[in-house]
């Protein structure tokens, strides 16, 4: 049967968790995706017998909180196995490894002992938070009645504030020193963009999530979440069709009405949802369309995202036996964070900032015992990676032997324990996403470029929506997940209505006059 109620293009967590929220909601969903498994980024790879997580490193409620309503949304709360991390994160520090700790109380106390000059400015920094989590929890929340949400906006005035400024703003405003504002935003590699550039609505959200709700690895990886959602949408009577690349989206009078496949093959559907770059979807899918083509330099006309370089290592010993017991460790070594970023952007990859990811920690499971298994990461550029096979082939294997002569020497013994060193570069990343330069985040998550300001889900081609990083609300595997979920939700009221309206109109002109 070739015909369903949605059609969605592209399997990262935007389309799956679209497709299943609408599944859900008793819509019949397709998912297309081109490469052989689902997922996106939220996906896993064998090599040698080691299982490797892509991308996940921590999620915030996955329990009780904000991230445990999305899989609630999407009926696949029950198939996910929340894992607890000790800390969300810990950083080496002045020579020190400092832990930070999940319990707001404990943070406050641990930043007062390390900043005691700045107690004062300490507790004014977390009264603010806590005016933004009102805010936005009053601005988010679907749940209030009119008036108490109304009565909540009232008391926003922090959320909309720090809406329009960056994070490095948004924590000095209260007289804190640069240094203690490094070390409190160390985190921000993960967003893609350093402190003064980064908007703080895209710092303070996770870090709500990570401190108020608790930080959590997945049982099973970002691979586990990804054929959850799978599950869900076939269960309900859709399909999830892998290696199965979409060339055009077909239009009939101004309106999407289905896909093409590079195949040949024609599906026909009531909303057509694209969860790729919107500049794939205006350019190959839509090439024949004038508002798709204006569309097209709106969307070219704006900042692309940062993308990444990965390490991926198997181990023949488990982390601890080397020393790494941390769960996520960042190795700070340029303490000023616009010059580590400008390091890393500049191929400059041994000056900057790394990110270690120890999954044994996280996930026992993920691997047979006796099995190492961690990740390191840092921010890069596409223009750092040649084009060419040769040149680019000699540069991994450079900077992966850069990247193995820093760790044994933090690591004494590190190098003999090696089986598999596979690294992902910003080429690797556009290879596997078709993302602009490998972009991870969508969007760079600026203020110009963050929340109501991000690229819009609706767009100018009647019943075709975009979803995932690139559009509203932002980047990250909660970001994508929301904006799935909320385009569903609109989707299905469009529907519902066209349906009602249909119902109304036959029994109109079919129900005999008396």
């Amino acid at each position: 049967m070739n015909k369903y109620d949605v059609i969605v293009i592209g399997a990262g967590l935007g389309g799956l968790s679209c497709a299943a929220r609408l599944s859900a909601l008793g819509y019949r969903t397709a998912v297309f995706e081109s490469h052989t498994l689902a997922g996106g980024f939220a996906t896993e790879f064998k090599r040698k017998g080691y299982t490797f997580d892509v991308s996940l490193h921590g999620v915030g409620g996955l329990e009780e909180g904000s991230f445990a309503q999305l899989l609630k949304d999407c009926k696949v709360d029950r198939q996910i196995v929340p894992l607890r991390k000790k800390h969300p994160y810990s950083i080496r520090w002045e020579g020190q490894i400092v832990d930070i700790p999940s319990d707001v109380q404990e943070y406050v106390q641990l930043l007062k002992n390390m900043f005691p000059a700045e107690q004062a400015a300490i507790d004014s920094l977390f009264a603010g938070i806590r005016r933004f989590e009102e805010g936005f929890s009053a601005f988010s929340s679907s749940s209030l009645t009119s008036w108490r949400k109304a009565a909540g906006l009232v008391k926003a005035g922090t959320f909309f504030r720090w809406t329009q400024m960056t994070t490095w703003e948004a924590v000095s405003q209260f007289g804190l020193s640069e240094k203690f504002t490094e070390f409190f935003t160390a985190l921000w590699a993960y967003y893609g963009l350093p402190p003064k550039r980064l908007a703080a609505l895209y710092f303070f959200i996770p870090w709500i999530g990570y401190h108020l709700e608790g930080t959590y690895y997945i049982q099973g990886g970002a691979q586990a979440l990804s054929n959850a959602l799978v599950d869900a949408i076939k269960s309900a009577g859709g399909d999830v069709h892998l290696r199965s690349q979409v060339s055009e989206i077909v239009l009939k009078g101004g309106k999407a009405v289905g896909v093409r496949l590079k195949k040949g093959d024609v599906y026909e559907a009531n909303w057509i949802v694209s969860g790729i770059s919107p500049h794939h979807t205006y350019g190959r899918l839509l090439s024949n369309h004038d508002a798709a083509r204006r569309e097209l330099e709106a969307v070219s006309g704006l900042e692309t995202g940062t993308s990444l370089t990965q390490l991926y290592l198997g181990l023949l010993c488990e982390p601890h036996e080397l020393g790494i017991t941390e769960e996520d460790l960042i190795l700070r070594n340029e303490p000023d964070s616009e010059t580590d970023y400008e390091d890393m952007m500049s191929g400059q990859y041994t000056k900057g900032n790394w990110m270690l990811t120890n999954y044994n920690a996280m996930d026992p499971s993920l691997n047979e015992p006796g099995k190492g298994v961690i990740a390191v990461t840092f921010l890069d550029g596409l223009e750092n990676w040649p084009a060419t096979r040769p040149e680019y082939r000699a540069q991994k294997e450079a900077v992966t032997r850069q990247i193995l002569e820093r760790l044994e020497g933090l690591y004494p013994g590190f190098g003999s324990k090696v089986v598999v060193a596979e690294l992902g570069t910003p080429r690797t990343m556009q290879r596997y996403t078709a993302n602009p330069d490998g972009a991870v985040y969508g969007y760079a998550q600026t203020v110009r470029q963050s929340g109501m300001k991000r690229l819009k889900r609706k767009t100018a081609v009647k019943r075709l929506s975009l979803v995932g990083a690139w559009t509203q609300p932002g980047g990250g595997f909660q970001g994508a997940m929301n904006s799935g979920i909320m385009e569903a939700d609109r989707i299905a009221a469009k529907l519902g209505q066209a349906e009602r309206a249909s119902t109304f109109t036959h029994e109109t002109y079919q129900t005999p006059r008396t």
